[in-house]
């Protein structure tokens, strides 16, 4: 199934960004646009529209079809509000590995994105390959 549309959420962490990363490969592979998103408070709005400025101007994105977008409230509710509102075809977003007391505590904005999207949603490792050299080296 060719995807159209991509939405891919960045929190600001370089865990994020490797799902920006993988979300280029695929959209690349299916002529697709790629949406950011990054879901801030209101009193961090220009820094959340510089930071997904910067992102889009990396070479990874160079010669795709991009939009970014700034929105308020809770990430889960508004990763899955704006999929649906922009017809997004398909969500990439990466997982941060909590586990434990810190996923009860934070919850995980990866689960209850899958929960509740009505478009298909993939999770990237929250971890370089190179660092998975290294610990599989240990």
């Amino acid at each position: 199934m060719p995807y159209k549309k991509i939405l891919v959420p960045l929190d600001g962490s370089p865990l994020a960004e490797l799902a920006a990363e993988h979300a280029a490969e695929v959209a690349r592979l299916c002529s697709a646009h790629l949406i950011f998103l990054r879901v801030s408070s209101p009193e961090a709005t220009q820094e959340a529209a510089q930071y997904l400025f910067e992102v889009n101007q990396e070479a990874h994105f160079h010669g795709l079809s991009t939009e970014a977008m700034v929105r308020y409230g809770a990430p889960p509710e508004r990763i899955v509000t704006t999929a649906h509102e922009m017809g997004v075809d398909l969500i990439i977003l990466s997982s941060h590995g909590r586990s434990g007391l810190a996923r009860q505590v934070f919850g995980s904005v990866a689960e209850e994105v899958m929960r509740s999207a009505d478009c298909p949603v993939t999770v990237v490792k929250s971890f370089r390959r190179d660092q998975e050299r290294q610990s599989k080296a240990s």
